[in-house]
């Protein structure tokens, strides 16, 4: 008889709970009622705990970012405060129902209202500067609630596939680069592999698969699957065969320039260079001395006149 009184009273109390959180009556129980991965808890009004909350976020590269604190909204509420941590640098948005608003990222983010009144938090255009802590406290008339967001960047990677050689034995080669996170790379043949990821200094993951061939092996139906969780189905790719296009330019310059070399000999020796002949000097040499010449002549006149008028 006791237990049984006991579990009615526990069921009522519940019963009573769940009353109060539909229509705000019941001032002595109050629930506090969060989505997964939170549980119900009754407390008694002046002694609830705030929820505390820890999860993940991932936006695509130069998307409009949305952060929720909580579901509640601004008639709940008494102030929503979000605190930044990205790569060191730490800013602060927060507002209240008595319009002390404050933001001092100055970066465009900024907090909105839906249509429904509840509060978010803006990253337009998100990039990879925007990843970081995202810190937010939110108090409403019933209790509080926090939450630590780690905000990341998810991008997908370019992929190619080709066959090249390795000494003496081919091999295929998958490669996944510019993505985040890192890709995953499996082959449609469970031969012997090798995989390799690395990360770069702008922050994007490359991972390169390669994938060695038995001898005298058909390649048709070799495809290489890589997976990444921006996209939301497996992509196939079928290796191509290498073909080093920085060798084969520098093959045809070289020959160009060989090509080249030897059409200006041949042009030289067919064509060889006349030299025109040189202009005789004697008439210069004439043009000098012909003054001379004239003067000598007219003096020898003149003494020639005057001995014929002394003999």
């Amino acid at each position: 008889m006791g237990k049984t009184l006991i579990i009615g009273v526990i069921s009522l109390l519940a019963v009573s709970a769940s009353w109060s959180l539909e229509t705000g009556y019941n001032h002595n129980i109050s629930v506090i009622s969060h989505t997964s991965p939170f549980l119900t808890s009754i407390v008694p009004l002046g002694q609830q705990h705030g929820v505390i909350d820890a999860r993940s976020e991932h936006f695509h590269l130069g998307s409009n970012a949305i952060l929720k604190c909580s579901n509640k909204t601004w008639s709940e509420m008494m102030y929503t405060i979000w605190k930044l941590n990205l790569d060191g640098i730490k800013c602060q948005i927060s507002s209240s129902n008595d319009n002390l608003n404050l933001n001092t990222c100055n970066d465009g983010k900024a907090m909105l209202n839906t249509s429904r009144g509840e509060s978010y938090l803006q990253i337009p255009g998100f990039s990879k500067r925007d990843e970081g802590i995202y810190h937010c406290e939110s108090v409403y008339k019933a209790g509080s609630y926090t939450s630590n967001i780690d905000v990341s960047l998810i991008a997908p990677p370019s992929v190619s596939a080709w066959l090249e050689w390795e000494g003496s034995r081919q091999v295929a080669v998958c490669l996944a680069e510019g993505g985040k996170p890192a890709a995953s790379i499996s082959w449609s043949e469970k031969w012997n592999s090798t995989s390799t990821t690395t990360l770069n200094l702008d922050g994007f993951n490359k991972v390169e698969s390669r994938l060695v061939l038995p001898e005298g092996i058909a390649t048709g139906n070799l495809t290489c699957a890589v997976i990444h969780p921006s996209w939301e189905e497996v992509h196939m790719v079928t290796p191509e065969i290498f073909i080093p296009w920085r060798l084969v330019i520098i093959s045809v310059g070289t020959i160009s320039f060989i090509m080249a070399i030897l059409g200006g000999l041949y042009f030289t020796r067919k064509h060889p260079c006349r030299t025109s002949p040189k202009a005789p000097q004697s008439q210069d040499y004439v043009e000098e001395v012909e003054p001379y010449a004239s003067y000598v002549q007219s003096v020898n006149s003149i003494y020639n006149s005057s001995a014929d008028l002394f003999t």
